[in-house]
């Protein structure tokens, strides 16, 4: 095992990160609630599975093992380092969105605890694939046909590395129709895997976040399988956050806590997170994750 220690910014809390939204369930991603250590099955420089095993021992600091023998070069440490720093978002500048914060009540405690950023995958590969699994489908089934997606994967130590987009066409369509439970989800990941692989789609400007929004938008939409809620919500993802992502689950969330039980229309839910500006996608996700999560829940990230 070799380790790496990351400094992470003032601003960043790991718990929050990970409790982000609900990825972290999903392999190859594996959490420890008892000793907080997020296991995350990545690949090396050269496509080979590795495991990484990441925690906070103390606030700023994160503690990384990686599954290698021996030494990691200096260019093997940067490799790692970059690809905790994408799971985890430690580039993010949130400053300004922890400023608007503490000028609204519920809203407030975030900055304490170092919320505002979102657990990511790796590469965007795998985040689309997730994206398409998830959409119009409860959250316990998405999390099952992720998972088992990812079990088509190199097996490493008990789990298994993200399969390549290679990969996926050579299990084919069925296999991920019937063994997958993808079911008409299927040909459109089959066909973005295709795209992939012909060079037809170069996932790499996404990875290295240099696409100007209104191409990574229009991208997104050409992607089968992904509509314009879900298009948001990998913008979202994506560090675009001025945006809201507006499916059923946020229409049902909104009219109960600000319109009365009324279901509002998208006009008036855009309106009521306005005043956020840029921020306000990160405002509405904080403002429901901890009164439909983590306050019901009784997380409470100060204590650890």
């Amino acid at each position: 095992m070799a380790r790496l220690r990351i400094r992470t910014p003032a601003d960043f809390g790991f718990l929050p990160a990970v409790y982000s939204h609900g990825w972290f369930q999903c392999a190859p991603f594996h959490w420890e609630q008892e000793t907080g250590i997020l296991t995350r099955v990545v690949r090396d420089e050269g496509g080979l599975p590795a495991l990484l095993r990441m925690s906070e021992p103390a606030r700023g600091t994160l503690e990384v093992t990686v599954g290698v023998e021996g030494r990691l070069s200096p260019d093997a440490r940067r490799y790692f380092a970059s690809l905790v720093t994408r799971m985890l978002q430690l580039e993010r500048d949130i400053s300004g969105f922890h400023a608007l914060c503490r000028r609204h009540d519920h809203l407030a405690l975030l900055p304490a605890l170092g919320a505002g950023r979102l657990l990511r995958c790796p590469t965007p590969w795998e985040e689309l694939v997730r994206a398409i699994a998830a959409t119009n489908v409860a959250w316990p089934q998405a999390v099952r046909m992720i998972s088992l997606v990812a079990g088509l994967g190199e097996p490493i130590d008990g789990m298994h590395a993200w399969p390549a987009p290679g990969r996926v066409l050579e299990a084919g369509e069925e296999k991920l129709r019937e063994r997958c439970r993808l079911g008409y989800r299927a040909p459109y990941i089959i066909e973005l895997a295709a795209r992939i692989v012909n060079g037809e789609l170069d996932l790499e400007p996404i990875r290295r976040g240099e696409v100007p929004d209104d191409e990574l938008r229009k991208l997104f939409l050409g992607i089968k399988g992904i509509g314009p809620a879900t298009t948001d919500y990998l913008m979202i993802l994506s560090g675009r956050t001025d945006r809201l992502s507006i499916d059923s689950a946020v229409y049902a969330y909104v009219g109960e806590t600000h319109f009365g039980g009324e279901r509002p229309d998208a006009e008036q839910i855009e309106r009521l997170y306005e005043p956020f500006g840029q921020w306000r996608a990160l405002a509405f996700w904080f403002e429901f994750l901890q009164e439909k999560w983590w306050r019901p829940a009784g997380f409470d990230f100060r204590e650890r």
